[in-house]
């Protein structure tokens, strides 16, 4: 049976990522996978050990789950020049003193570079004024995309992760209907900050 509660947790993980299960495929070694699609993106979840595939584009080997599924795509989609930039600190000045620990941004420095994730992506200009036009006309999303930045800056997740939930967030926009649109795509954020701790304390 815990096969079958890991597949559920991996369908809810799916879920609150704004993944969409559009059907089951059989497994050669018998039952049903589950099929999941976003945008252009496909993915499958094994039905016997929750394993995630990525499908389109296709990789050879499973993920662990739906995070390190984002974590994959953001850096595949990430320019060249930017995917060492963060991990890697380089001491400059020989004379300076070394750090008790590494810096840690400021949030508002954190947030920035988030903006910048999001400048980046494709429709990047369009994806930023976006969520920059939000944070000005919707209390519940500010507070939703603060709460997630500041979840992020303290268990060290990077601002191209960050960015990835909120074009999450914006592609459940296309799925919602009425007035509780902000409201919803806030709580595709929240959800996130919930995702994110859940995942580190697994």
């Amino acid at each position: 049976m815990a096969f079958f509660h890991r597949v559920s947790a991996m369908s809810r993980q799916a879920e609150l990522m704004n993944w969409l299960d559009i059907g089951r495929v059989s497994n050669p070694d018998g039952g049903k996978d589950i099929l999941l699609a976003r945008n252009e993106r496909g993915a499958r979840i094994d039905w016997r050990t929750g394993e995630v595939w990525l499908m389109n584009p296709k990789v050879a080997e499973p993920f662990a789950d739906f995070l390190a599924v984002e974590r994959w795509l953001t850096m595949r989609d990430m320019p060249a020049a930017d995917k060492p930039a963060a991990a890697a600190p380089a001491p400059v000045e020989p004379e300076a003193a070394p750090e008790p620990g590494p810096v840690r941004d400021t949030l508002p420095a954190f947030q920035q570079k988030v903006d910048a994730c999001l400048a980046k992506a494709e429709g990047g200009q369009e994806l930023l004024e976006t969520k920059q036009a939000f944070e000005a006309g919707s209390e519940p999303y500010l507070e939703a995309s603060t709460e997630l930045s500041k979840t992020a800056l303290e268990l060290e997740v990077s601002p191209a992760m960050v960015a990835t939930f909120h074009i999450s967030a914006f592609a459940a926009l296309a799925e919602t209907a009425g007035a509780d649109k902000l409201e919803r795509v806030a709580a595709s954020l929240h959800a996130a900050a919930r995702q994110i701790r859940a995942s580190v304390a697994a």
